[in-house]
């Protein structure tokens, strides 16, 4: 099923499965990167397409699957863009890190 065949809005959207192409890309896109093979786990949203693909590669690859319920997309209804002085401290805050949070931080 696409997921327009429906007209969902919103949240609903993130409930449509994938396509038979889709899942069918997933198998190819796995078959195409053998370093995936070398990765500790899977991480995946809670979306239904995204838990889709990792059981995908799951299943190829046999690595263990985590469900991360914070990763999303972007809700533009909670979110405003900061000032580009933002973004580039937070960069240089990231990269002095290696994009791990310090102890005690969140």
């Amino acid at each position: 099923m696409r997921i327009d065949e429906r007209n969902l809005i919103g949240a609903m959207r993130d409930y449509v499965p994938l396509t038979d192409r889709g899942a069918q890309q997933a198998e190819e896109l796995i078959d195409s990167y053998p370093y995936l093979a070398h990765c500790d786990l899977i991480l995946s949203s809670p979306y239904t397409r995204s838990l889709q693909t990792a059981a995908i590669m799951n299943r190829k690859l046999g690595l263990p699957l985590h469900v991360e319920f914070d990763l999303h997309e972007w809700t533009p209804d909670n979110w405003q863009a900061p000032a580009i002085e933002e973004i580039i401290e937070l960069m240089k805050d990231y990269k002095k890190h290696n994009g791990i949070y310090p102890a005690g931080e969140s």
